[in-house]
């Protein structure tokens, strides 16, 4: 009796403490998947959470499970939000509730993280990972005026979307067209000793796109450059391997840009309409001694049937593009970006009513400062060169264009 009186007045005692550290949110769980091939090992002391029994803070974790145990050095992983990756510095357990009764009191784990690598929950394995993004849910999180959006893997529009060309009343830069894409993001990893030894991010797939630009002007006007994102999307996957979730965020943005220059009154529109098949990708290798570890490859392949008219001849430059990018996070972390942009250089010869014309696609990749979370080395930044498939044209007003 003595017994249960003691274990029952300590169990009133923790419910009236205060839970160490700063208030924890709902663990909210990433339930799309991508598909997974290969295998990793892990570590032994890896500890996989259940998000429905699991809270996260800043730098707490809280785990409400009557078995759960973990000791400092262990690794936390689980598919919580944008992903947990966290290595334990120290745990205190509570008993919470019960109204005095410890065996009706709710058990709560309270651990101490701080920052992990996944390096360090695989002892070795090579697996790759890829997603459709015609599947699952792609949260839109912007569009701007003249952008119209089926869905991210259909026809994104472009509508009069107008740069307004500065110091020159009227002036100004319109899009219009649309783009249609089917690239799939791919991530290949090798562990091997509790290193990560390699590690590619690539996109790949089909990129149709229709892309007019019109410039009109009725003064001279000096060079300006000006970009605009057009629109962003917020997509998140996690892909199993094993018992281990790798939660990736994908963010992909619509960019649109021009530049040109006129020595005079111009009127001009041209236009392309190719279907790219295009590959773009960033890796990481631990013995390259170049660049950090760090390089890109771009290919690409396609057939271009430009467009052109050319009213009020002067001479000048125009140029655009609208493309995509795809930012990535591993464990809510910002790390690779991969961008394909299709792209229209305009070259005007004066009052000849000639024009020379370069247009493809550019393919660039890179790697943000501080990406440390899939292993160490890898937290240098990167920013590859820009790299293009392109073909020229030499143009005649009013709508003729020969492949040089």
């Amino acid at each position: 009796m003595t017994r249960w009186l003691v274990l029952g007045l300590a169990g009133l005692g923790l419910a009236a403490c205060t839970p160490p550290g700063p208030q924890a949110q709902v663990c909210n769980p990433v339930t799309e998947q991508g598909s997974v091939s290969g295998s990793l090992t892990p570590v032994s002391r890896l500890r996989v959470l259940d998000p429905d029994k699991t809270e996260v803070a800043s730098d707490t974790v809280v785990v409400t499970d009557s078995s759960f145990s973990a000791e400092s050095g262990d690794v936390l992983v689980s598919n919580c939000n944008e992903g947990l990756l966290r290595k334990v510095s120290s745990v205190s357990t509570q008993f919470v509730g019960g109204s005095g009764v410890f065996s009706q009191a709710v058990r709560k784990v309270y651990i101490k993280t701080v920052e992990a690598s996944l390096e360090e929950a695989i002892a070795s394995g090579n697996v790759s990972l890829e997603t459709d993004l015609t599947i699952g849910e792609a949260t839109l999180v912007q569009a701007l005026d003249g952008v119209s959006v089926q869905n991210f893997t259909g026809r994104i529009n472009l509508t009069n979307v107008k740069f307004d060309i500065p110091g020159v009343p009227g002036g100004s830069v319109t899009l219009n067209g649309f783009i249609e894409q089917t690239l799939k993001p791919r991530f290949d990893l090798k562990f091997s000793n509790g290193s990560l030894e390699l590690f590619k991010a690539g996109m790949g797939g089909a990129l149709k796109a229709s892309l007019t630009a019109t410039i009109q002007a009725n003064a001279s006007y000096s060079p300006f450059s000006l970009n605009k994102e057009l629109a962003s999307w917020n997509i998140k996957r996690a892909f199993v391997v094993g018992s281990v979730p790798v939660v990736v965020v994908l963010q992909p943005r619509l960019i649109a840009g021009v530049s040109s220059n006129a020595s005079g009154k111009v009127t001009v529109t041209v236009g392309i309409a190719p279907t790219f098949t295009t590959n773009v990708e960033l890796d990481y290798n631990r013995s390259r001694t170049t660049n950090a570890g760090w390089n890109n490859t771009f290919a690409a392949s396609f057939t271009l049937n430009p467009t052109f008219n050319y009213s009020v001849p002067v001479q000048g430059s125009g140029n655009a593009f609208a493309g995509l990018v795809m930012d990535v996070k591993f464990y809510g972390v910002a790390g690779p970006s991969l961008e394909a942009r299709p792209f229209i250089n305009l070259t005007l010869n004066g009052n000849s009513g000639t024009a020379g014309l370069k247009t493809g696609i550019n393919g660039k990749s890179r790697v943000a400062a501080g990406f440390k979370v899939l292993g160490k080395g890898l937290e240098t930044s990167y920013d590859g060169p820009s790299l293009e498939e392109a073909r020229t044209f030499s143009c005649q007003a009013p709508s003729t264009c020969t492949a040089n």
